[in-house]
């Protein structure tokens, strides 16, 4: 009986470190933009930003790594200082609709990397 109730306290705190470690992730899963608001969902949360009023800078970034290959960035740095970067494999997927909005509604916020 003690092994037991060690046992499911020793899951229970495995599971509640790795949804700390999802809730916390910093890659992002997916990306929706609609209008002006761009929600990003990760694991365990989302997080919406108005694009027109939050972002202080955007960059694009190319990032080579040896074993995963080519990884695009999306960096966008608000207006609370905090960044938010989305990666993608390629540059035509979901970052597309995303760099050609930010093109559009705020060039001079561009910078580069």
């Amino acid at each position: 009986m003690n092994y037991l109730i060690i046992f499911l306290i020793s899951v229970i705190i495995i599971f509640t470190l790795i949804m700390v470690l999802f809730a916390d992730s910093k890659s992002s899963n997916s990306i929706h933009r609609k209008g002006n608001k761009l929600t990003i969902w990760h694991p365990l949360n989302k997080q919406v930003i108005n694009l027109n009023s939050d972002v202080k800078t955007w960059n694009i970034q190319k990032i080579r790594w040896f074993w995963w290959g080519t990884i695009y960035s999306v960096n966008i740095e608000l207006l609370s200082g905090k960044w938010k970067k989305i990666y993608s494999r390629s540059i035509t997927g979901k970052l597309e609709p995303l760099i050609s909005h930010l093109e559009k509604i705020a060039p001079e916020k561009k910078r580069e990397p």
